[in-house]
């Protein structure tokens, strides 16, 4: 890369984060047309608009969206590596963005992230709840936390924890239900649908996948537990949600002998050499967390 390709990145950025090319000329303390005149060079190299100007505001393009999530993540990148090298690293700054849900993440996760937050106090950490499956780089999260099966991705995929699913129902539900002898039986049976109505099984050393129905769906974890208690139905949760309802006699495992035993909770994340020093850390911290305590 020659000098010419930077030419113009950090005026782009300015103008995208300060929000017009005044706003810019002025945190840069350069004239507004140096701004323009670069930031018009720029798209001349790249061959496409990377703003939307009017006389009022600027707006990124989908190209200009998706190259200032990119330069950004490698200026932070440069800008990281530079004060490591001068030793100015030791108390690392700024917000990371972590996009997950359920309660292995408000339970589990949380408590970690607030002993990194007191190893770290000039950090900021924002956690969004949600099942939904965000792109990180186009919508800026620095981490996720997913569980189960992962489709294929350019991004990094940590197993942060091992987690057994199992089917539980209440002592009522099964004193009315009593036929449930295999993973198919399920078809006669309300299903309490969390997550997927493909509810996956070990059967003759083959993984299978079954589709489950039933009239309660959530995505909550513990509006499926509740369902369960009540009698409504049968669940496919995580141990680590239910043990303590099975140890009460709350609930009580079903078809233990059939279920798959390949379900991990993921730490996701871009290319490594895209990430600021202070996700780095609470990345090792994560995973140095979860290997010792691997048992709770």
């Amino acid at each position: 890369m020659t000098i010419t390709h930077w030419q113009g990145l950090e005026e782009f950025i300015q103008v995208v984060e300060c929000g017009s090319f005044t706003a810019a000329a002025n945190a840069l303390d350069i004239s507004t047309s140096n701004i323009s005149r670069q930031i018009h060079q720029l798209e001349l190299r790249l061959g496409m608009v990377l703003l939307k100007r009017t006389t009022r505001s600027i707006k990124l393009t989908d190209a200009g969206h998706q190259f200032y999530q990119s330069t950004k993540a490698i200026r932070q990148e440069v800008i990281d590596a530079t004060k490591h090298l001068q030793g100015l690293q030791e108390k690392p700054k700024g917000l990371i963005k972590l996009t997950g849900a359920g309660d292995f993440v408000s339970k589990q996760v949380a408590p970690v992230l607030v002993k990194f937050l007191q190893k770290y106090p000039e950090v900021e950490i924002a956690i969004d709840f949600n099942n939904r499956n965000v792109n990180l780089i186009e919508e800026g999260f620095d981490l996720a936390i997913r569980f189960g099966r992962l489709q294929d991705s350019s991004l990094i995929a940590r197993p942060l924890k091992n987690r057994e699913l199992s089917l539980v129902a209440s002592p009522k539900y099964i004193a009315a239900n009593n036929n449930l002898k295999h993973p198919t039986d399920l078809a006669h049976h309300n299903c309490l649908v969390a997550v997927t109505n493909r509810w996956r099984f070990n059967i003759d050393e083959k993984i299978t996948e079954i589709k489950v129905k039933g009239n309660w769906r959530s995505n909550n974890g513990e509006a499926i537990i509740q369902a369960c208690l009540a009698g409504l139905g049968i669940a496919y949760l995580a141990k680590d949600l239910v043990q303590d309802y099975v140890d009460n006699n709350e609930l009580v495992y079903l078809l233990d002998d059939f279920q798959a035993n390949d379900n991990a909770t993921w730490l996701i994340y871009p290319r490594k050499d895209l990430i600021p020093y202070r996700v780095r850390l609470l990345i090792e911290f994560l995973l140095d967390y979860f290997s010792e305590n691997k048992a709770n």
